[in-house]
């Protein structure tokens, strides 16, 4: 496995998308070697490293220096906005597997976005980053190993703990797998611990309740046979009732089926009925001849009095001309007389106003326009005229009479030519009414006739009328006999449908009571029954029922509760149980991993401590160096006893455990260094060179034992002198055989060693940019051959 390249955006001073491939730069088809990234100060170099830690799974921001997650993200300068987000994508070859997937490459990605959610991809699928810890540390890679140097963590070597110096050799043994099963263990453990804990309190809780409830339940068992003769009895009296209701059901419903079919027949003979009725009115309805003869009817009715009125108004015309030319004659002389008024004189002038009353009266019968009224009206002014001359001469006696017998005889004589011409005159009006009056009773007759014809034929429509009609009302009371019969099965089918609703009540009833008693539906009842005296049942019930109230009123959910809770108390035991045999495996796999560990620790130290003596003496020209082991007690919680005892909680395997624990300690790794020519006590005593030159050594004695698939060093040389320089490269060199080295450096020899060289720059935006050469391509006076 070995590192193909890295691809970061947005990472720091990397704003824009930068790819270091390192797949391609080594010569003769190498896949190790030297990659040396250069650039001056404040470039962004050490951002590439900072890029690597980060994408393997580092979470502390003072590791990455920063203070906070959103400090890695490009923060913009004067030519270019901040960024929202930050990733890196590194890929490895996988040819070997050394990587549990079955992949030949794998790319392994980390983006963070200003929000602060998170994203973790391997070969583009999502996943934690508890996953991306595990398979690199399987690769023997990680945030935490020795692949990645930052600046001054090789001098932090020479100052950390013998613990922490033990944990580099533990990386280097390869057994970070064995540490992550161990820790995980440790953790699980403590959780088994704190829920075994959690576990016994609560038994122990529920153990004073459980009695109590015992105690209750057996008391509540006691009843258990009345309870059962009571439910027997019960489900017999219900069944008893319940099949009843079915059977009255079943025989009411067929009643008012029955009941409901003859209403339909009948109301279809109603409906025919009905349809006759509405043909009869239609029918009726539709006779015009009637009402058109009697329009005709009327019509020559009116003609006929037209004619009458005519023919009494001219007969009366005509006795008025014949009693006017009666009346009229020739005056030769006017001269006053007078009358004496006695019993005779008034009797004929009574006589005179009678027959002139008649005459008025038939001449109102008789009249016909306004102008006839008129002459009436006038003709009745004459009358009381006469009355009241007539009572005039009644008051004085007498009646004086005037009489002309003087005139001239030429006058006479055109007077009475003049008389003659008006009775000629008044012969021929009269002539001519009398023809009218012929005329008049002809058509009168006639009108008599289609009169009498007319009247016949309305006679026999009236009959024909009469006829329908009779036929109508028959029809009629036969559909009113129909409605009455049909109300009469109406309250008939409504009383069956009133019995079918109490019988329905009354199932409902006892459904609820079949719920409520014997907490069952009544469908689960016996459907065969036996007839029973229901009223001795209901009594034996009724006392069933006493005796179990003078048990004791004991819930009867009390045995249920006590079997749920002796159920739970049960599974708490026996979870305590299963938790009790979690801790005792947890320890046998913790013991495992520590035999492990401890096994291949052993081994490595040995290993190491030969190396480390080595690459000592040939860095410093001679000298002697060694590592040694030393023992401390162990640094960890205990229970506390006291606590515990007074609680009465303690548990023997727990003090067992605390008592091991005091007596353990643990192993850490001190560091003896003595340059050739000096004397030193400790290793506060070493320049600064000496330090960095003793962390070099150590660390090249860990990459030579274990070398990883590649590993970042930054600017670990700096301090060294130019001699000190070339034996580092030379050491480098030779170890790039097993591992591939990514170097930030300044430092000449470590360049000159180097196979692929990358330049780092920044310009005035702020932002990290790559030049890149393969120093095979460098012909003689530094040109670069293509």
């Amino acid at each position: 496995m070995y590192l193909k390249k890295i691809e970061i955006s947005g990472f720091k001073s990397f704003a824009t998308k930068t790819v270091l491939d390192f797949s391609g730069g080594f010569g003769g088809g190498q896949k190790r070697g030297i990659t040396a990234v250069v650039g001056p100060n404040g470039s962004g170099k050490s951002n590439i490293a900072d890029a690597l830690r980060w994408v393997m799974g580092e979470q502390s921001m003072k590791n990455l220096r920063g203070k906070k997650s959103e400090d890695i993200i490009f923060a913009g300068s004067g030519k270019k906005a901040r960024l929202g987000s930050a990733g890196v994508t590194l890929y490895l070859d996988n040819s070997d597997k050394k990587i549990p997937l079955e992949f030949s490459e794998v790319s392994v990605a980390r983006k963070i976005y200003r929000s602060g959610e998170s994203e973790f991809l391997v070969n583009g699928s999502k996943v934690r980053l508890q996953d991306i810890v595990d398979i690199l540390a399987k690769a023997g890679v990680g945030k935490q190993s020795y692949a990645i140097i930052n600046q001054g963590m090789a001098d932090s070597v020479l100052n950390a703990t013998p613990f922490e110096r033990r944990s580099i050799i533990e990386d280097a043994a390869g057994v970070k797998i064995y540490q992550i099963k161990k820790e995980r263990s440790v953790r699980k453990l403590e959780s088994t611990r704190e829920n075994l804990d959690k576990a016994r309190a609560l038994a122990e809780e529920i153990k004073p309740h459980l009695r109590l409830l015992k105690r209750q339940a057996e008391k509540a068992s006691q009843s258990e046979h009345v309870a059962r003769e009571l439910k027997d009895k019960q489900t017999k009296l219900f069944a008893y009732l319940w099949n009843k209701f079915q059977e009255e059901k079943e025989k009411f419903t067929g009643e008012k089926d029955e009941l409901g079919r003859t209403m339909m027949n009948i109301q279809r003979e109603a409906d025919k009925l009905t349809d006759e009725i509405n043909r009869e009115n239609k029918e009726a309805g539709e006779n015009k001849n009637l009402p058109e003869l009697e329009s005709k009817l009327r019509q020559k009715r009116n003609i006929l009095s037209q004619s009458d009125r005519e023919l009494i108004i001219t007969e009366g015309r005509i006795e008025i001309e014949k009693e006017r030319n009666k009346n009229v004659r020739f005056v030769e002389e006017i001269k006053i007389e007078s009358v004496p008024v006695n019993s005779g004189y008034v009797k004929r002038a009574l006589d005179e106003l009678r027959a002139d009353q008649e005459k008025l009266i038939k001449r109102i019968e008789g009249a016909e326009s306004l102008d006839e009224l008129q002459d009436i009206k006038e003709y009745a002014r004459a009358i009381q005229q006469k009355l009241y001359e007539l009572r005039a001469d009644m008051e004085k006696g007498k009646k004086e009479i005037e009489n002309d017998g003087g005139a001239l005889e030429k006058e006479r004589q055109e007077k009475i030519k003049k008389f003659e011409e008006q009775k000629e005159a008044q012969a021929k009006v009269i002539l001519e009414m009398e023809k009218k009056t012929e005329k008049l009773r002809q058509e009168i007759k006639i009108i008599e006739k289609e009169i009498q014809a007319l009247e016949k034929e309305i006679d026999k429509e009236i009959q024909l009328d009469k006829k329908r009609r009779q036929n109508f009302f028959e029809v009629e009371r036969n559909l009113r006999l129909k409605q009455d019969e049909l109300n009469k099965f109406k309250d008939k089918f409504n009383e069956s449908k009133i019995s079918l609703a109490r019988i329905e009540v009354r199932e409902e009833d006892l459904r609820a009571q079949v719920t409520a008693e014997l907490k069952k539906s009544v469908e689960e009842l016996p459907v065969e029954y036996e007839d029973i005296n229901r009223d001795s049942l209901e009594r034996e019930i009724a006392k069933l029922k006493m005796q179990m109230e003078q048990i004791g009123g004991i819930d009867p959910m009390v045995i249920d509760e006590y079997e749920e809770t002796n159920k739970r108390f049960e599974f708490l035991t026996g979870e305590s149980a299963d938790l009790e045999n979690a801790i005792v495996s947890l320890k046998e796999v913790i013991k495992e991993m520590d035999q492990k560990i401890e096994k291949e620790f052993a081994a490595t130290y040995e290993e190491i401590n030969k190396e480390f003596s080595k690459y000592f003496r040939i860095i410093f020209g001679g000298g002697s160096a060694h590592l040694s082991k030393k023992k401390e007690e162990r640094r960890r919680k205990k229970v506390d006893e006291t606590e515990a005892a007074d609680e009465g909680e303690i548990d023997d395997a727990i003090l067992e455990e605390n008592k091991s624990r005091e007596d353990e300690a643990e192993v850490g790794i001190e560091i003896s260094a003595c340059p050739p020519g000096k004397k030193i006590a400790n290793l506060s005593m070493l320049s600064g060179g000496e330090r960095s030159l003793t962390s070099l050594a150590l660390l090249f004695a860990i990459i030579s034992h274990n070398p990883p698939p590649f590993a970042v060093l930054d600017e670990v040389e700096a301090a060294l002198d130019e001699a000190n320089s070339k034996r580092f490269g030379r050491i480098l060199t030779e170890l790039s055989q097993d591992t591939q080295f990514v170097t930030i450096t300044h430092n000449r020899e470590t360049m000159r060693q180097a196979s692929l060289l990358y330049g780092v720059t920044m310009g005035e935006d702020g932002i990290s940019k790559l030049l890149s050469v393969k120093l095979d391509q460098v012909g003689a006076g530094g040109r670069i051959i293509k």
